[in-house]
């Protein structure tokens, strides 16, 4: 697991209130009751201070999964 795989583990445990090891690129926001607006909104929030970036509305709406979160992320560290 990457440096930055494990602070995004960090962040949505927290916020999310989920074990790390419970946490797969397919959780989904919509099958994930806590996963709610304001939650998504905290995540997203804390995700741009952490890594130093900011997310385009466009994206933050796009996000529906871990996995959706990790591929943006990737996109904006390899730009």
């Amino acid at each position: 697991m990457t440096d930055f795989e494990e602070k995004l583990l960090e962040i949505l445990s927290k916020v999310l209130l989920l074990d790390k090891d419970k946490i797969t690129d397919d959780l989904r926001r919509k099958d994930f009751e806590p996963w709610d607006s304001m939650n998504h909104l905290i995540i997203v929030t804390e995700i741009e201070n952490e890594f130093e970036i900011f997310f385009e509305d466009e994206e933050v709406v796009e996000l529906w999964t871990v996995g959706d979160i990790k591929k943006v992320l990737g996109s904006k560290f390899s730009s």
